[in-house]
């Protein structure tokens, strides 16, 4: 399992990129030990990172997304914009306490 502040750290180097589940898989398992991680990924039998893209409020066009990764209970959030029809991150990723509060 990957530590949060990790994470974190991976997950800030896609600001400004498009949020994908191939970017999220590449930015996340990018050491040695996880080659074989993202070999299964690329040959289409796993996937190890998921997100859902919710807005904010109805007042606002804000978006943003909940980024998870099994075996980790944290749920990571950031911004995103949309351009092109794309959905580009535009925040640091934060950890969601909400599922502390269910």
């Amino acid at each position: 399992m990957i530590k949060k502040a990790d994470v974190i750290e991976r997950l800030s180097t896609l600001i400004g990129k498009e949020l994908s589940t191939e970017n999220l898989h590449d930015a996340l398992f990018c050491e040695v030990k996880h080659q074989k991680i993202l070999r299964r990924f690329h040959a289409g039998t796993h996937t190890y990172v998921q997100y859902n893209i919710q807005k904010e409020s109805k007042e606002t066009i804000q978006h943003f997304a909940d980024i998870t990764i099994p075996g980790n209970p944290t749920i990571f959030r950031v911004a995103l914009e949309e351009k092109a029809g794309k959905m580009v991150i535009q925040s640091e990723p934060r950890i969601n306490f909400s599922y502390i509060i269910r």
